[in-house]
């Protein structure tokens, strides 16, 4: 599935290329669709159902009998009371398949844990722990859990305070309710590009005299000298 078409990933790398041409900051977005497969949730919620349906039956026995029940009864209810078991399980088991169906019915709490894992995940496979001088950023979507974060390198944590990044998230995840991802990426990254201009300026960069490693074919410069450790496109996974 897109979620932006190619002319907004075109604009979106551009818009990541000017900001770390300001900042000694790398800036990496990546969009999920969703962060987990659940997969464990059709076969628990379908095993419950069907475990629980002999104990409504002989609850609703008990209610109404008064206990007097026959042993025919009793005999009779065991062969259809286990049809209808497997048909709960198979029938449920085969809604959950649909994805809005699973989604619907898994709690928030275990949803965000596990695109905030997802997010962590991302953050290590980008390479976004390995930059010079710890400055990586990591701009996260996950589509399915309603689930925006950005995650900073130590030295963006020791010197930013986390409520910018918190008004940045609450802000992407607005335009994103409204249908607009593409503007929301656009005014992320730009806020991110101020917040980072402001306590990690490439001037400083260039300054302290880093540059690029001998003999590293993956590290690119930009127009302008800096360093361009990590790639500036949408990644989609």
């Amino acid at each position: 599935m897109a979620f932006l078409n190619e002319n907004e990933k075109k604009e979106l790398e551009a818009k990541i290329a000017h900001a770390e041409s300001q900042t000694r900051a790398e800036i990496v977005t990546v969009i999920a669709g969703q962060s987990d497969g659940y997969r464990y949730i059709p076969i628990l919620w379908s095993a419950l159902l069907a475990l629980s349906i002999p104990g409504f039956y002989y609850a609703y026995l008990a209610l109404t009998a008064g206990g007097w029940v026959a042993p025919e009864q009793m005999e009779q209810a065991g062969v259809w009371l286990y049809s209808i078991q497997v048909l709960v399980f198979l029938g449920v088991g085969m809604l959950l398949q649909i994805p809005a169906a699973r989604m619907a019915i898994i709690p928030e709490k275990v949803k965000k844990q596990r695109a905030s894992r997802h997010a962590r995940e991302q953050f290590f496979l980008q390479n976004l722990h390995q930059t010079q001088g710890h400055t990586g950023v990591l701009v996260f979507v996950s589509v399915a859990e309603h689930y925006v974060e950005i995650i900073v390198d130590s030295a963006i944590a020791a010197a930013v305070d986390d409520k910018l990044w918190e008004q940045t998230v609450d802000n992407f995840i607005s335009h994103i309710g409204r249908g607009e991802v593409a503007t929301g990426f656009d005014t992320t990254i730009e806020q991110c590009r101020i917040i980072l201009c402001e306590h990690f300026p490439v001037a400083d960069h260039h300054s302290a005299g880093t540059g690029p490693a001998d003999g590293d074919p993956e590290d690119k410069q930009t127009a302008d000298g800096k360093l361009n450790e990590l790639p500036n496109h949408l990644i989609e996974v």
